[in-house]
């Protein structure tokens, strides 16, 4: 159905072009201190968007009476529902825009917020039609040499399309893209906005449980989000239970309400049960943030909140996996990448199609569990943790 929507508009914006072209020859931008600017980042991915926020603060940095928009999947929007930078959210997954009429209703309401500028951070094709149907005179589209057929069909509808080099930093790419509309590069800076739920709900849950502001508390989170990056449950229990016993501290598990089983299946494992709180499974993604900020160290293989410990500044061990690590992770003085063998090369991309599946599991389990605990003690070595232990 995806795709009949896809073929049926790009249809018909082929043939409807040279009215639109027209249109957006002589329609007026607005002053150039208070441009309207739409952001489409990746719609569904919750690491993805955390990157995306350094494109939010250079543009309200550099042109702080635009008017921001962000154009976001409903799965993730809870995210941003708190950043200052952003003006508008238009949640792709409303109603109204549902089914094929309501892709049309969703192009019209584009066309009629009037944008100057639209910014797609990723080579998505749909992005294409986003930007061609609201008419904005400038749309900023990343491209990549290996382009799809559809993206070869529709990269035309975007008057200023920049290349993205596989392998390099995706972040920096983004800003980048704002030489376009005039905005200097500056370096990327994530961040994410707690807001006041997700502190009454967290200081609560923490308050319950017997933690305190001084206490050792790591984070983990056993899930994936994709099963080819997946960690095994064992190993996270293994590496629980030496964090526990040597430096005394207090674990606590952090997912989302689907893969409780996981969580429950890692604590099981588990020898030092009693180390364990219960389950932090019940936090929104808004909430979440309230959460991860509160912790000493976060544990967790490339996913998500990965990109949200990151912005709050945690230290992380980030169990790279199949992934490329140059391409998006954290690496930096709070940050360590827990990578595969050197022999094993990357296997799973953020903007390029992945490799075999059995490559990519071959990197993620050829992480033994002895490395991320080295690298966690690699991060109290840097002195910008300390556990109870004075280590």
């Amino acid at each position: 159905m995806e795709r009949w929507k896809f073929f049926c508009y790009t249809t018909l914006a082929f043939f409807l072009s040279p009215v639109f072209f027209l249109v957006t020859r002589l329609r007026r931008r607005h002053p150039q201190e208070t441009p309207k600017i739409l952001v489409v980042p990746i719609l569904t991915r919750v690491g993805d968007l955390i990157c995306a926020t350094p494109v939010f603060r250079a543009i309200k940095i550099a042109k702080p009476k635009a008017h921001l928009s962000v154009l976001v999947g409903k799965k993730i929007i809870d995210l941003i529902v708190s950043n200052p930078r952003i003006d508008t959210i238009i949640n792709l997954n409303d109603i109204p825009y549902k089914g094929f009429f309501g892709r049309g209703r969703l192009f019209f309401r584009l066309f009629s917020e009037h944008f100057d500028d639209v910014i797609l951070l990723t080579n998505n094709p749909f992005n294409n039609l986003l930007a061609f149907f609201s008419m904005a005179s400038l749309r900023v589209k990343t491209v990549i040499l290996d382009r799809s057929f559809a993206e070869r069909l529709t990269d035309w509808m975007s008057n200023r399309r920049v290349i993205y080099t596989p392998g390099t930093f995706l972040q920096d790419h983004y800003i980048r893209l704002l030489s376009n509309i005039g905005i200097s590069f500056s370096p990327p800076v994530k961040e994410v906005f707690p807001t006041k739920e997700g502190e009454r709900k967290a200081e609560q849950f923490f308050s319950e449980n017997g933690v305190s502001s001084g206490s050792f508390l790591v984070g983990i989170c056993p899930s994936a989000g994709n099963s080819a990056k997946e960690w095994p449950a064992a190993r996270f229990s293994e590496l629980a239970d030496l964090i526990a016993t040597r430096y005394k501290a207090k674990i606590v598990f952090i997912d989302s309400p689907g893969n409780l089983s996981r969580v429950e299946e890692v604590i099981t494992g588990m020898k030092q049960k009693d180390a364990a709180l219960p389950p932090a499974v019940h936090f929104s993604l808004s909430e979440v943030p309230s959460v991860v900020k509160k912790l000493s160290v976060f544990i967790a293989v490339d996913t998500g909140l990965i990109y949200v410990a990151h912005a709050l500044q945690v230290p992380l061990l980030d169990i790279i996996g199949p992934f490329h690590p140059k391409e998006q992770a954290p690496d930096d003085r709070r940050s360590i990448q827990v990578r595969p063998p050197k022999e094993i090369e990357p296997s799973l991309f953020i903007l390029t199609k992945p490799r075999e599946f059995s490559l990519q599991r071959q990197a993620v389990l050829s992480v033994p569990v002895s490395d991320v605990f080295e690298a966690f003690e690699e991060l109290l070595n840097r002195g910008i943790i300390s556990s109870p232990l004075g280590i």
